[in-house]
């Protein structure tokens, strides 16, 4: 298996076009509601977040989505329960390059193309960091990242979970000149208010005595601050967030007086921000402040095209003695990914720990059913395989394996629930915060992979 370093090329440097459209409802309950789309993915629903928001209550929460890129749109059915109709068709899946009418619970929408046609640069290059992907849609971001990473300018960075917006800002902080700086993560998803204000602004560790400890503004002097999850501050955290960034100050708790603060600010966040400001959620001024390079990061659904390369890559970070065979890498292509890469990741570290698993075992895990003729269980047909396996090693062997499996699913899963903070995974494991460390470093797993 070669080196990471040599499953990825440098490209060659292009644009791609396509044209600007207009979705509008034309009839129904929701006439005259629209959304321009000049390239980006837009999801019609009745959720807030929506950039196409109905009202009509036979409208899903998420209906669908439309996604552009060379050659016109690209329209997925997100599971809605009425489904989506092309001319009287429904379909779950199709491309969108001339005018046509789709029906949307009782709303009738108008897909419109432009003449005028979007141009977006791509980078030359399929990687950013340990961020892969050839697709248009990732050297899109690639090339925005390149643009943002040498600034000093702050970043937001929307995407769902498992997308690997934390790598890409370590990426920016390592392309900056504050790369020789402390790169310094807060998860803000993971915490309540008190806990918030403690990690960015610290806290006293004394009663008698006060002393303050350092949040992690000052942790982060001469460096970059990645705030993971930033749209769950409070309207009181958000107002010091804002002032801290205006004023390059923070107020040390009790009686630590103020602190000058240099560092660059790079957030993440799963929702739409722009939605949660319109929603009186987000401080609008925070969210300008924020925003001088907002970057989508695609979900894996968006891009198959990069599943092939990013098994590879998988495979060479795992070692693994046996090559996915190409069947499965092209059934792992056609697969939607809710978890993203991170779900995609832990599905070859399964393979790589059993290795005999074939196609279809992995696609019933998935929930694909390749055998039509079996009623036999997804589950127990998966059990069965694992256990002939299992069955073909020397005990000792067969054990050690199954421990293994075992430990990084279980403290894998609690890291999960616990939103990646290892402390309260390890309470909830009933473990402690050292030996939880020390067992996934022996597994091969970092915090901050979760």
């Amino acid at each position: 298996m070669p080196p990471l370093d040599q499953l990825t090329e440098v490209l060659q440097a292009e644009v791609a076009r396509f044209p600007r459209a207009r979705l509008s409802v034309v009839k129904g309950p929701d006439k005259g509601a629209e959304v321009v789309l000049e390239g980006q993915t837009v999801v019609v629903g009745t959720d807030e977040s929506c950039q196409l928001r109905l009202k009509d209550p036979s409208v899903s929460r998420r209906h669908f989505e439309l996604s552009g890129g060379p050659g016109g749109y690209r329209l997925r059915d997100l599971r809605s329960t009425n489904g989506v109709h092309l001319e009287g068709v429904q379909v779950m899946d199709a491309r969108l390059s001339d005018k046509t009418r789709l029906t949307v619970g009782r709303n009738e929408l108008r897909f419109e193309p432009e003449r005028h046609e979007i141009q977006w640069p791509l980078s030359p290059h399929e990687r950013f960091g340990e961020v892969i992907g050839k697709s248009f849609a990732m050297r899109r971001l690639f090339a925005l990242l390149e643009r943002a990473a040498p600034t000093d300018s702050p970043v937001i960075l929307e995407g769902e979970p498992g997308t690997g917006k934390e790598l890409l800002a370590r990426a920016i902080h390592e392309k900056s000149a504050r790369r020789e700086g402390p790169f310094v993560v807060v998860d803000l998803g993971a915490s309540n208010e008190a806990l918030m204000d403690s990690d960015l602004f610290g806290h006293d560790v004394s009663t008698a005595r006060p002393v303050a400890r350092p949040g992690a503004f000052e942790e982060a002097e001469g460096g970059t601050l990645y705030l993971d999850e930033v749209a769950e501050l409070s309207n009181t955290l958000q107002a010091r967030l804002l002032r801290a960034l205006e004023t390059k100050e923070i107020k040390r708790p009790g009686q630590g007086g103020t602190a000058k603060v240099e560092v660059r600010v790079i957030a993440s966040t799963q929702k739409d921000l722009e939605a949660e400001v319109k929603a009186g959620r987000f401080r609008e001024d925070l969210f300008f402040k924020l925003s001088v390079f907002r970057v989508r990061v695609p979900p894996l659904r968006e891009r198959p095209e990069d599943v092939p390369q990013l098994v590879r890559a998988f495979e060479a970070r795992n070692k693994s003695q046996q090559a996915v065979s190409e069947e499965t890498v092209e059934m792992l292509a056609r697969h939607d990914w809710p978890g993203n890469v991170r779900e995609l990741r832990n599905v070859l570290e399964r393979l790589a720990a059993f290795p005999d698993l074939g196609a279809g075992a992995i696609a019933r895990a998935l929930g694909k059913n390749l055998d039509t003729t079996n009623d036999e269980s997804s589950g127990a047909k998966l059990r069965a395989e694992m256990s002939q396996q299992l069955l073909s090693l020397p005990y000792h062997d067969a054990k050690d394996r199954v421990l293994e499996s075992f430990e990084k699913t279980y403290l894998l899963e609690h890291l999960k629930a616990a939103n990646g903070v290892v402390t309260r995974a390890a309470q909830r494991a009933g473990l402690p915060r050292q030996s939880y460390h020390r067992m996934l470093r022996r597994l091969g797993v970092t915090a901050n992979d979760e």
